[in-house]
């Protein structure tokens, strides 16, 4: 008992040293809070004592908050009507819920005092709904009151609230199964100021979230065998007499805060250092069925923070918390401020690295969303692309090209994954796979309950701007596009940054003005496509009838010299994005010959006369254009021997036919 106590206390002082390493930011918000979970009610009660400066140069009245739970609600919020419209990614129906399944915040009083402007005023009289981004009537994920008089700028205002937060059942990201719980989004939370004007969205099935920077200090009470974790650093744990204990989290300039209770937790804990960056504790909750990917969950965590640290900015936090979900919890692949969860599926090859991909997506979202935290509502390219592009350059720095798996469905709701260990690829190629199967359906640059569908979302905020950042990165070069990350990320770190920053950074660093590329990407539908449309060599032509010689005419006949030819490539734009690409020309002989093109038009014909025929043209040999809908018409290949011809379409055959002998034994 007594080494235990020692343990304790030096976790405690290890953690107050770690916490007394704080990044600095401008603080908006300051929330305190005072909760206690009941795990039969499925409830978090407590109080927040918020304090709100007002950094906008408009007096301000009246206050926005989110109120997230209320989208799990009913049936008549617009996350659920939006859900059952298909208009969300994969989410449970509504017929599956039952009546201890469905999550509410319930806000009990508000009151507010501003210094000398006005005394405690009690605000509840002036709460109300609204609904800002649709005619929804019954949503009931935003709220307003008004205060007695208006806050000045760089002035404060005091809230005391009282709420309660009924978890729903196994909803997308917070929620509870059986006695897991993950308590996200569960906590009346106000919103931003955006050029004196409130930036307060409703919850939509593919939006995110956005919030100011600030300091929170959260006391938790649990039963006291659940394990719990959080944002930030734990400062203090008390044991209480009724069998529960109080846990106190706080962190400076973080954008929200997230925690997790559940007895089932095993904890392991390591260090990341690296002598050029800041030492980060790495604290681990995993499930007992996952011991086995301990190591895989701290490697690629550290591979994150240490590639990404060095791209972009340091990890500035003294610790990142490790939630390994439960299973079928739907809280995996999540990401809040210095805290994110992952999972492991046990039937998944280890070989397929499927976990370490998902670690690093979830940890980069510290850095972008965490630390350069875009407007995930109305901008969700700027965060889920950008980190999308990081992670695929993570991985490829990390593991190199990994083996392929694919799930096949075996029921409903259980599929089962294969791993071909003779097949590898390059991460980024899975991200043009899924962009090109509906590529041309949205424009990038849009809101996230405005795109067509789910499908359209995931496409435009997931895989087409991380194709477009990694064709900049081709276009403009690996070391110039390097620096252009790394100061934007520089630059915009703790703030709240919009398209048009990014372009600028771009345009800063860039030989020319990258407006026409940006127009075409982020704000156009069209699809990028070049192509290898022909290749013809034919015998060079003799000469042949009446040419001018010393003022008369001579009439030549010469025979063809079968030794010289002329060949002529056609390269043709097929889609409606333009942009500059290199051809590479192999001839038969070996030699080899480099062309550029500004690819504006339709067509560009290219005409040689070599001793040589064309054997091979390629368009965008290095593939830089990462965002060509069609890499398979970029080359053509005349082949002269039929006899080898013959030989790859017998391989080709086989492989095609052992290909959907197993899709179809798996299907």
């Amino acid at each position: 008992m007594m080494r235990m106590r020692i343990a304790f206390v030096i976790i405690l002082i290890l953690s107050f040293y770690a916490f007394s390493r704080q990044p600095d930011c401008e603080k908006v918000v300051d929330y305190k809070m005072n909760v206690k979970l009941d795990p039969a009610t499925k409830t978090v009660e407590g109080t927040q004592v918020l304090i709100w400066k007002n950094t906008s140069d408009k007096p301000i009245k009246e206050l926005q908050f989110h109120a997230y739970l209320n989208a799990f609600k009913n049936t008549n919020s617009t996350f659920m009507r939006e859900a059952e419209l298909g208009l969300g990614r994969g989410r449970r129906t509504i017929e599956e819920r039952g009546r201890d399944e469905w999550g509410y915040l319930d806000v009990r009083s508000i009151a507010a005092t501003s210094g000398k402007l006005f005394a405690q005023a009690d605000l509840m009289p002036t709460f109300r709904y609204i609904h800002p981004d649709d005619d929804n009537e019954n949503d009931q994920t935003v709220f307003v009151v008004t205060l007695p008089s208006a806050v000045p700028p760089n002035a404060t205002v005091e809230l005391n609230i009282n709420f309660l937060s009924k978890l729903p059942a196994k909803a997308p990201r917070t929620g509870f199964r059986n006695n897991y719980f993950f308590v996200a989004q569960w906590f009346p939370k106000i919103g931003v100021l955006v050029d004196g004007q409130w930036n307060c969205h409703q919850f939509h099935t593919n939006s995110e979230f956005f919030a100011d920077y600030g300091s929170y200090d959260v006391t938790i009470t649990v039963p006291s065998d659940f394990v719990v974790g959080a944002s930030g650093v734990m400062t203090d744990s008390t044991a209480n007499n009724d069998g529960t204990t109080t846990y106190r989290f706080q962190q400076d300039c973080i954008h929200d805060f997230a925690w997790t209770a559940y007895p089932g937790y095993k904890v392991a804990t390591r260090m990341f250092e690296h002598s050029e960056l800041p030492s980060v504790k790495m604290r681990l909750l995993y499930q007992p069925e996952d011991a086995k990917y301990v190591d895989d969950f701290f490697d690629a965590t550290a591979t994150t923070l240490k590639h990404y640290g060095f791209w972009y900015v340091p990890y500035p936090y003294p610790q990142i918390t490790i939630v390994d979900a439960a299973w079928k919890s739907r809280t995996a692949g999540m990401e809040y401020p210095t805290l994110f969860t992952t999972d492991a599926d046990w039937l998944t090859p280890k070989e397929s690295l499927d976990s370490q991909g998902l670690t690093i997506h979830e940890c980069g979202h510290q850095f972008w969303y965490g630390l350069i935290a875009n407007n995930e509502f109305e901008n969700p390219w700027m965060d889920e692309g950008f980190n999308s592009y990081s992670d695929t350059r993570c991985m490829n720095a990390a593991y190199g090209n990994i083996v392929y798996f694919k799930r096949y469905l075996a029921r409903e709701g259980f599929a089962i994954p294969i791993a071909f260990e003779s097949v590898q690829y390059e991460p980024r190629i899975k991200r043009l796979v899924r962009y090109r199967q509906h590529a041309g359906e949205d424009i990038m640059n849009r809101a996230t309950w405005e795109f067509m569908n789910g499908k359209s979302y995931g496409v435009n905020a997931y895989y087409k701007p991380s194709l477009m950042l990694w064709t900049l990165e081709g276009y403009l070069g690996e070391d110039i596009f390097g620096q252009i990350m790394k100061t934007y990320a520089t630059r915009y770190v703790f703030k709240h940054p919009r398209p048009q920053d990014f372009i600028d950074v771009v345009n800063e660093f860039a030989p020319e003005p990258m407006d026409w590329f940006f127009d075409q990407v982020l704000n156009g539908s069209g699809v990028l496509d070049y192509a290898v449309s022909e290749i013809t060599s034919k015998p060079l032509i003799a000469k042949k009838g009446f040419y001018d010689k010393d003022g008369e005419k001579e009439y030549i006949d010469e025979k063809p010299d079968k030794k010289m030819f002329e060949s002529v490539v056609l390269i043709r734009r097929l889609g409606q994005v333009f942009m500059p690409v290199e051809i590479q020309i192999t001839f038969e002989d070996g030699e080899v010959v480099n062309e550029k093109w500004d690819g504006k038009d339709l067509w560009k014909r290219f005409l040689y006369r070599r001793s040589s025929p064309v054997m091979l043209a390629v368009v965008d040999p290095q593939r830089k254009l990462m965002l060509d809908i069609n890499y398979t018409n970029n080359s053509l290949y005349v082949k002269r021997s039929s006899t080898a011809a013959l030989r790859w379409a017998a391989k080709w055959m086989f492989w095609l036919q052992h290909f959907f002998e197993v899709v179809g034994f798996f299907s």
